[in-house]
């Protein structure tokens, strides 16, 4: 009974949660620009033209039940159509997901073990010289706007050096019915100066947070007793410090990728990748109202969905979860 209540108490969390970002990313999509002048032809349409077309949108309802009607329509799966692609929102939206997806895929695999080895390491040394630069080089790492990172590495790995291309998602391959590009040599090549845009960043967070982990276990009573009796740093380090700082780690590589599925606008703008945070910006931009709340939607459900598995995980990693 008490798991059954925590899963139902969660649910409706998530529930409560789920309505309050679609009301105000409603009411916040809705607030800004007409949509109308961007379907019609400003140059030829008269007055009733532009009245039509504000009765076939259903612009000319009150928000509220525009509201409404947008939350009856999400319960059966229909999210409208694209008023500039004249394709399903929700359908758009999935079309562009496996490019994001696997973007922040490859990044965080990136960041994940580099972060935490880093992180394990200065830890470990704490103090020592690697120990300082680590800390300054993470400083410096999140510092750094996302633009202005992606812009060096275009000038670095593209232009000066000509190694990697400057946008764009190179040849793609055709798997589950969707389009990937890590399937192919050239579009992982593609994808090397836009991962590493996304990986910087996390590298940093997450080698800081677990170098504070480090510490912190590294003079604990347990890892005094295990050094006592002879067990080597390796080992120590292995088999008893990452299993005990695990969890916070976990939660913060689970909010990070659900932030670069969110929100790698930035990047994917810069390199031109098609992803969904590109398509968020491009139909804002045109005032695409179906497809911002589409993608709105999406994002919103991904995070709450990783951050359920990021509970559940917890039990796997942390006995004391388990036994809570």
């Amino acid at each position: 009974m008490p798991l059954i209540s925590l899963v139902l108490g969660r649910l409706s969390q998530a529930f409560l949660l789920l309505i309050a970002m679609s009301l105000i990313g409603f009411i916040g999509v809705h607030s800004v620009g007409n949509p109308v002048f961007n379907v019609v032809n400003i140059e030829t349409a008269t007055p009733e033209d532009i009245r039509q077309a504000t009765i076939a949108l259903g612009l000319d309802q009150p928000i509220w039940r525009q509201y409404l009607a947008f939350i009856g329509n999400v319960v059966s799966g229909n999210f409208g159509t694209s008023y500039i692609y004249h394709l399903p929102a929700f359908e758009l939206v999935m079309s562009k997901l496996p490019a994001t997806l696997e973007l922040a895929s490859i990044a965080m695999l990136i960041a994940a073990p580099l972060g935490t080895g880093l992180g394990l390491l200065a830890g470990r040394r704490s103090g020592t010289l690697f120990d300082r630069t680590m800390v300054k080089a993470s400083v410096s790492a999140l510092s750094i706007p996302s633009f202005w990172l992606s812009m060096m590495l275009i000038l670095l790995g593209a232009i000066l050096t000509g190694w990697f291309p400057s946008g764009g998602r190179g040849t793609t391959a055709r798997f589950l019915g969707q389009e990937w590009s890590f399937l192919t040599g050239n579009g992982l090549w593609h994808m090397v100066l836009p991962a590493l845009a996304l990986a910087i960043p996390n590298i940093a967070l997450i080698a800081r947070l677990s170098r504070s982990g480090t510490i912190e276990v590294e003079n604990l009573d347990f890892t005094r007793l295990c050094r006592a009796k002879g067990l080597s740093p390796r080992r120590i380090l292995l088999r008893h410090t990452l299993p005990n700082i695990s969890v916070p780690i976990v939660t913060i590589i689970g909010l990070q990728f659900g932030g670069m599925l969110a929100f790698a606008v930035v990047v994917e703008s810069i390199f031109a990748w098609p992803g969904v945070g590109k398509l968020l910006i491009d139909s804002i931009q045109l005032l695409d109202r179906p497809v911002v709340m589409a993608t709105l939607t999406f994002i919103s459900v991904a995070f709450v969905a990783l951050n359920a598995l990021v509970d559940l995980f917890y039990a796997v990693l942390d006995p004391r979860v388990r036994l809570s």
